[in-house]
């Protein structure tokens, strides 16, 4: 039976590795053809197991498309249900999707991808979800390699300087099957990798890092920045019964808005200010599936 096991097991790997020589040799455009082909066998996928083993080959396909010199220059918005998002300002692109399971948690996958002047090459910096629970850690720091996981829908260019360049990045997170959560955070790129957190924000109480809001799983809470004002606009939550203050799987939106806005370098929290929506504005709110970006 174990050399059975054994010899299954090697089947499998040749067979992966051969599929994965073709998918080299093929066109980007062929590659991405591909890759929308895989990408919808994983959402349609019966079962968790499925489900999962479609997406490690959809990884491993990434994973080639993204160092194809000619990725860094073409859309990935083809593929369906993922997160195609530049930074603003040139300097890199995110591309980034979620797993979703049957008990409502995810997994998360994210890829950045720059170019590198000194090199003159694209380096490709994948996110390794290892650190799980998100919640009520404002002061900790991330690194590419515990990265605790998102579907990131906007990037914000914040502070940069020549060694190093942040970004404000707007996340959510379908926790669990009672709260899901949005996320504002600090993502900084240096030559030593890349680091989520940072020390620029100024709300009253809080040393924060990060701004994590926790809410009830089918409630729909707005988080979107807004250019022209320089600030990011949020619902404020509150617990549905007041004996229930602190249990934030039990916490709604209601229709009071808070905003951290960027002054004197920080990102200051305010307290209800007027959200109304200019022309062409539209509300950032949970995805209407947990596979969707929210873009």
């Amino acid at each position: 039976m174990e050399r059975l096991i054994c010899s299954t097991a090697l089947i499998i790997a040749v067979t992966f590795t051969s599929n994965a020589q073709q998918f080299k040799e093929l066109t980007l455009d062929q590659k991405l053809q591909k890759l929308t082909e895989k990408r919808i066998e994983v959402l349609k996928a019966d079962n968790d197991k499925d489900r999962k083993a479609l997406n490690d080959e959809f990884l491993e396909m990434m994973r080639i498309a993204l160092n194809d010199p000619v990725s860094f220059k073409t859309s990935f918005d083809t593929i369906p249900k993922i997160g195609d998002l530049e930074s603003g300002d040139g300097f890199f692109r995110m591309i980034n999707w979620n797993l979703a399971y049957s008990d409502e948690t995810n997994d998360y996958f994210c890829f950045l991808q720059y170019e590198d002047f000194k090199e003159k090459k694209i380096d490709v910096v994948e996110l390794k979800e290892g650190y799980r629970n998100i919640k009520g850690e404002e002061r900790k720091t991330f690194k590419e390699s515990d990265w605790y996981g998102a579907l990131y829908y906007k990037i914000i260019p914040s502070k940069s300087t020549r060694k190093k360049k942040s970004y404000m990045v707007l996340g959510w997170d379908g926790n669990d099957q009672y709260s899901s959560i949005k996320i504002v955070d600090v993502m900084t790129i240096t030559e030593r990798g890349v680091r989520f957190g940072g020390d620029l924000f100024s709300i009253p109480g809080k040393n924060a890092r990060r701004m994590i809001l926790e809410y009830k799983s089918d409630a729909a809470v707005s988080l979107r920045y807004e250019p022209r004002k320089k600030r990011i606009i949020f619902n404020e939550l509150v617990p549905m019964e007041p004996d229930l203050e602190g249990s934030y799987a039990f916490y709604i939106p209601i229709m009071k808005f808070n905003a951290l806005v960027w002054k004197r370098g920080k990102w200051t929290w305010e307290e209800g200010i007027d959200a109304r929506l200019n022309t062409g504005d539209r509300p950032y709110v949970d995805p209407p599936s947990p596979q969707n970006t929210g873009r």
